[in-house]
């Protein structure tokens, strides 16, 4: 039986912030450290889109995107209230108003490519 999680189940949590160059990297980074072989055959970092790029994992290719994919919570800070200082109020016990929610955050994930045949 196969131990290796599954490279479409590999999701990489990189912030748009960070960009898709190293959300790519984290991606590899997490598949190899499961086992997989790599092969990366195009890339598209530097351009627009939430593709990152096309790999081979064993003769199957994926794509790997970097887009909105993994939920995350967020604090809501009242109005007025600096976030440093709602930070360090949570810490001590406090939540003087501060609301959760959630919202999707940026993640790098494969997609398996299906030529049809």
């Amino acid at each position: 039986m196969e131990n290796r999680t599954d490279p479409i189940e590999i999701i990489a949590q990189v912030s748009a912030r960070d960009g898709k160059q190293r959300a790519l990297e984290v991606w590899l980074y997490k598949a190899n450290k499961e086992g997989w072989p790599v092969t990366v055959e195009s890339s598209s970092v530097d351009e627009a889109g939430v593709e990152c790029a096309v790999v081979e994992i064993e003769s199957l290719r994926y794509q790997i995107l970097h887009a909105k994919r993994v939920r995350r919570r967020v604090a809501i800070v009242p109005q007025g209230q600096h976030l440093i200082a709602a930070a360090v109020g949570l810490t001590n016990g406090g939540s003087d108003g501060i609301t959760w929610a959630w919202e999707f955050a940026h993640a790098a994930w494969a997609e398996p490519i299906i030529d049809g045949h």
